[in-house]
């Protein structure tokens, strides 16, 4: 195997509006102001969720519980001005009701393959109790 060539800048600029795009997709498809709880997920595209959240300028975002899945996306949370939460502080029984998280890799079948890290088993934790992952 050989070594992979760094992406140019133009095809590095085309994946980050790819994925600000996604973001914002998402959010206004799946985001409601009304929710309690939130998953945010690790990766590179949830500062975009977060950015697309908090440009709703919505003020029931302050009582919403963010959960995330990793440091990373805690200090995204924390920089964004939101309430976070840790999953095992969640109450007993609450569900999650939407989580926002991203894949490495999406195949035709909409299969995910997910990175290996650290936060992979706190992603599947929340994904399990979320209602909308």
């Amino acid at each position: 195997m050989g070594s992979q060539q760094p992406l140019p800048d133009s095809r590095k600029t085309d994946i980050e509006t790819a994925k600000r795009n996604a973001a914002i997709k998402a959010v206004a498809d799946h985001f409601s102001p009304s929710f309690r709880y939130v998953g945010i997920g690790s990766g590179t595209t949830i500062h975009y969720v977060v950015d697309a959240i908090k440009a709703l300028k919505d003020p029931r975002i302050d009582h919403i519980h963010f959960v995330p899945t990793g440091y990373q996306s805690r200090q995204v949370i924390y920089n964004a001005g939101l309430t976070d939460i840790k999953f095992d502080s969640l109450p007993k029984g609450a569900m999650i009701d939407v989580a926002f998280d991203g894949a490495d890799e999406v195949d035709e079948d909409l299969n995910c393959i997910k990175g290996g890290g650290a936060c992979l088993f706190q992603e599947k934790l929340v994904a399990t109790h979320a209602r909308k992952f």
